[in-house]
């Protein structure tokens, strides 16, 4: 009997994303010169919607990216270096200015827009607006102002299959522990408002003013059960493994289930001003600005869980992404009646993030003899800061007054999922869920040890400053251009995290006690008390390139550069959270060091009149103190009783070192098949990587999240007043986590993308868009050690963004 379902209902609520932002300030010797590995990122991530945003993305806010992972790899001019202007971050965007001045193009101009963006999996449209204006205020264009609102929704529907495989000591098999099954309904709006103000005093000085303010909302509704086998009794000959060591098929006897309802209301602001402007004097360029950024997330999230015991449940792996699980004797998972209240928590946590930067930008030309230098220098300073609290409660059921999930789930019948392979029961109806607790309290007890012990580590203090200077200069030599420069930062951190420690093991000479708690099962005291670190490093960031133009067809590179990538603002806070719903850990690592990246690049470039540019580059990374998740199990009493949890922390490896090859092709045409205009790029980057750990020395490890292969294919014609384009990606898989050993390291599969895009002007004044992205429904896909061991096979489908925009 298959199990199952989910039910389509709507929800509201609130959050904001995104940091809109577009290029760096480059001085002018490198103003067209495309910088792969910052400036396209920055770019890329500003034209986001983000009410549209992947599942993973979803999850990944505020976090800085990681440069050689390959999902964000960008492909640019080929054989380039980062120069040494280049924030040392690498793709953490957020460490550059947005710019834009409207004096630039001073132009007349209102034009008002329509969206709607439709997802597939949900068959939900949700309308959205536009409205752009631009107004130069004197002839000579000397003062002009912009601004721009664009608001957009969504409505999606996620489904999952998701698992942990446990190895039992009995027989040292893997095991499947943990199946869940569930659908997200996800309500977003986003709406982003930009205003800018430029004015040219005279032809030396020039200003700008840019404003941001984004509100982004997200409510989203989770339907989850999941199984518990761990402390089940396997019937003895119902297994059957396979050379992996996993249990292809099992039965169980006493197992349990978790029925898991997550209603979240996330409240999302961002508030960004940029002040800046340029000088030009007889010898000197200067551009400067001052930077600042609010950013404020509240959430609430009603954490509703529901168990029942006694449950005899059989599974079979025919196909690894969707398992077959067999309800047995009298169990009925699509009964609700029996699943009884466990807990619930109400979680209202808070985001605080601060930032304030100042950056100057100089640069000269320098003659010596028959030839010039140009240089450039600048100072960037950079400072964030961000706390995070919460206000917990936790609720246990009143063993007077029992609840069943029945007195308050949805009415209706139940619905499937996952291409109709699973049927979830209706599951909680949120709002019922609400009432029940303020109109019949007596279902509930409060639990104010768990409240206690559960909220203190939600609370704690990140802060990062940046300090940096660089020299570059570029000089040509006949058909040679060198480049060359340095840059200096110093990076200071502290960090403020509160935990709960033992009495037994507890050091009083560390951090600040605050106050102790006692235990209720035995009476033995827990330790809350804030412990601070702080660190302060200094890097020196070489930057050199070097271009022989051999001919007008043949362009050959060499670049040597580094990068710079620090660790997560909350990953080197001391703190460690542990969720007894879910059985699992997460704990910060204050010991974190930054990862340093080694890059050489050769390349050569052929430009054909007929077959279009053909660029061919080697490269070499060199990587110390590489980022990786780190997941193990550890025992941890509940009430007494020891239970396995799945911990999760952030770790450096020793070394990495990833070498490959890249080739990009490009060709443009006129009048080709029935198109006016078509061009075609097609970039592939091929990887062998290895990585070093301490803890694991013997073991063959791929370079995390550095896939073997990456393809990306761009097809784009014109027709008269019609445009489209063709995006096709394909990433291999990649290592995401390393376990303990090669039976936990978790693989993300091989992620396939397809786009389209269309516009059509149907006059001067009126244009039409319609856009698809992931038109191969190609779902999300991990597996811990063996691709029979599914740990995630997640479906998000289609979505398509239909605009129309009217010139006024």
């Amino acid at each position: 009997m298959k199990l199952f379902h989910r039910t389509t209902h709507a929800a509201a609520g609130a959050v904001l994303c995104c940091c809109l932002t577009t290029s760096p300030v480059f001085s002018q010797s490198n103003a067209n010169k495309p910088r792969p590995d910052s400036q396209t990122s920055a770019t890329q991530a500003s034209s986001k919607d983000e009410t549209n945003s992947s599942p993973r993305e979803r999850g990944r806010i505020l976090i800085k990216r990681n440069p050689i992972a390959s999902e964000y790899q960008v492909f640019g001019d080929i054989g380039s270096a980062a120069g040494a202007d280049a924030d040392g971050e690498g793709v953490d965007f957020r460490a550059y200015f947005p710019r834009s001045n409207p004096i630039d193009k001073p132009i007349d101009s209102l034009q008002i827009g329509y969206n709607l963006n439709f997802n597939d999996q949900s068959s939900i449209g949700k309308s959205g607006y536009s409205a752009n204006w631009s107004k130069a205020f004197d002839t000579d264009g000397r003062f002009a102002a912009a601004f721009q609102i664009r608001n957009m929704s969504s409505d999606r529907l996620i489904e999952h299959y998701e698992s942990v495989w446990q190895k039992r000591a009995h027989d040292g098999n893997y095991y499947i522990d943990r199946p869940r099954i569930s659908y997200d309904d996800i309500l977003t709006e986003n709406t982003l408002a930009t205003a800018q103000i430029g004015y040219k005093l005279n032809e030396r000085n020039s200003f700008y003013f840019k404003s941001s303010n984004q509100k982004y909302t997200d409510s989203s509704y989770r339907n989850r059960i999941e199984l518990q086998f761990a402390s089940a009794e396997l019937n003895d000959g119902s297994e059957v493994i396979s050379e992996d060591n996993s249990a292809t098929e099992a039965t169980f006897a006493n197992a349990r289930s978790r029925r898991y309802f997550g209603d979240t209301e996330n409240d999302r602001s961002r508030h960004h001003n940029t002040f800046g402007g340029t000088y030009t004097g007889d010898a000197w360029t200067v551009d400067y600005a001052v930077y600042t950024q609010k950013w404020d997330l509240d959430r609430l999230w009603h954490n509703w869980n529901f168990r029942e015991s006694g449950l005899d449940v059989a599974y079979e792996v025919e196909d690894p992404y969707t398992p077959k699980f067999t309800q047995l004797g009298e169990t009925d998972l699509l009964d609700q009646s029996k699943a009884g209240f466990s807990s619930l928590r109400i979680h209202n946590s808070y985001t605080r993030d601060r930032d304030i930067a100042f950056r100057v930008d100089a640069e000269r030309p320098v003659t010596l003899g028959d030839k010039v230098l140009w240089i450039q220098t600048g100072l960037l300073h950079r400072e964030k800061e961000r706390e995070a609290w919460q206000d917990l409660e936790v609720y246990d059921p009143s063993p007077d007054a029992p609840l069943a999930l029945s007195d308050i789930a949805f009415e209706g019948p139940e619905i499937t999922i996952l291409d109709g392979f699973y049927t979830q029961p209706t599951g909680l109806d949120p709002q019922k869920g609400r009432d029940i607790l303020t109109s019949n309290p007596e279902h509930f007890v409060f639990n104010e040890f768990r409240t206690t012990v559960e909220n203190a580590p939600q609370s704690y203090d990140a802060n990062e400053e940046v300090s940096s200077a660089y020299l570059l200069g570029t000089q040509e030599l006949g058909k040679w251009t060198v480049e060359a420069g340095a840059r200096f930062e110093q990076t200071k951190t502290a960090t403020r995290g509160r935990v709960v420690i033992p009495e037994a093991v507890n050091d009083p000479e560390e951090g600040e006690l605050l106050y102790t708690i006692e235990t209720p099962y035995d009476g033995s005291l827990l330790i809350v008390k804030d412990l601070y670190s702080q660190n302060t490093y200094d890097n020196i960031i070489p930057s050199t390139e070097v271009s022989y133009e051999a001919d007008e067809k043949n362009t050959f590179k060499a670049a040597w550069f580094q990068l710079l990538m620090r660790p997560q603002y909350f990953n080197i806070v001391d703190y460690r959270r542990i969720s007894v719903p879910t059985r699992s850990v997460s704990e910060g690592n204050p010991e974190l060091l930054p990862t340093e990246i080694d890059k050489l690049r050769l390349s050569w470039t052929h430009k054909h009149d007929t077959l279009g540019t053909l660029s061919l580059e080697g490269y070499f990374i060199d990587i110390e103190n590489f980022f990786y998740g780190s997941v193990s199990d550890e025992e941890i009493l509940e009430d007494g009783t020891p239970a396995t949890y799945r911990v999760s922390r952030v770790e450096n490896g020793e070394s990495a070192r990833i070498k490959g090859i890249e080739v990009q092709w490009k060709k443009t045409a006129s009048e080709f098949l029935f198109f006016d205009r078509s061009s075609t790029t097609v970039a592939y980057t091929l990887s062998d990587s290895e990585a070093y750990v301490q803890s694991r020395p013997e073991d063959d490890l791929p370079t995390p999240e550095r896939s073997d292969h990456l393809l990306k294919l761009s097809l784009a014609g014109t027709i008269g007043k019609l445009s489209n384009t063709v995006d096709f990606t394909y990433q291999s898989k990649a290592l995401d986590d390393l376990g303990s050993s090669i039976d936990q390291d978790e693989y993300r599969k091989a992620v396939v993308g397809l786009s389209f895009r269309s516009a059509y002007s149907l006059n001067q004044k009126t244009s039409l868009s319609l856009n698809f992205a992931n038109l191969t429904d190609h779902p999300e896909r991990s597996y811990e050690g063996s691709p029979l061991r599914v740990s995630r096979n997640q479906y998000s489908s289609w979505f398509a963004t239909f605009s129309l925009n009217r010139s006024l």
